[in-house]
């Protein structure tokens, strides 16, 4: 009887573990898909807006309108490529552990360090709008500076934690589970949203 206590009482405890891990991972994962949803709603509010400037003085905002509508091409562009990736794999299998351990990984990456066909297009639309973002920077604003610099800058040397050298897509997609990669893309959706964001408010502001 006692046997049976403790057998069913290790059972409970972890399905109990396994449930407390799931919900975590869910909460994580829907507290970042609500900040894009967001975040695109603003998005298509301040565009409106600006469009509504552009139409009522057309010869003060020529010049913006221009590198605006190349710079939210660029980034709906990145962006709809990683919602495409995102859909080629199922949310729910990657929440409930049901995806071979590499499933997701093997998207991306040929091995743990080449970007397969998909990721090194990924690289490119990256490098696109980091570019594109630059050139537009004519004033050298710090905050848009740090920001594409911080998030988009492919080239540039990351450290890990025991400070080893890694280029951007290992230091971003550090942790190369199923789990680890999905945040990682929905980070990189927010970063592209994020600084589409900070971009209307600076031009905004001037």
């Amino acid at each position: 009887m006692k046997g049976s206590f403790l057998f069913f009482a290790a059972i409970f405890l972890s399905f109990k573990s396994f449930t407390q891990h799931n919900f975590s991972t869910y909460v994580a994962h829907k507290s970042i898909t609500e900040a894009i949803r967001v975040n695109n709603e603003l998005i298509a509010g301040r565009t409106s807006f600006f469009e509504k400037q552009a139409a009522a003085k057309p010869l003060m905002f020529q010049s913006t309108k221009i590198k605006i509508q190349e710079f939210n091409r660029l980034s709906n562009n990145l962006s709809k490529y990683i919602e495409a990736i995102q859909k080629e794999v199922n949310t729910e299998q990657v929440l409930y552990e049901m995806l071979n351990r590499d499933f997701y990984k093997k998207v991306l990456f040929n091995d743990s360090k080449k970007l397969s066909y998909k990721g090194r297009k990924l690289k490119i639309k990256i490098d696109s709008l980091y570019n594109h973002s630059v050139k537009i920077n004519v004033h050298k604003l710090s905050q848009l500076e740090n920001f594409y610099n911080d998030h988009f800058k492919t080239g540039d040397i990351f450290y890990g934690f025991d400070e080893n050298e890694l280029d951007y897509f290992q230091y971003h997609f550090y942790d190369k589970s199923n789990y680890g990669i999905m945040m990682a893309m929905n980070c990189l959706l927010l970063d592209v949203k994020t600084f589409q964001l900070l971009y209307f408010g600076t031009v905004m502001s001037y």
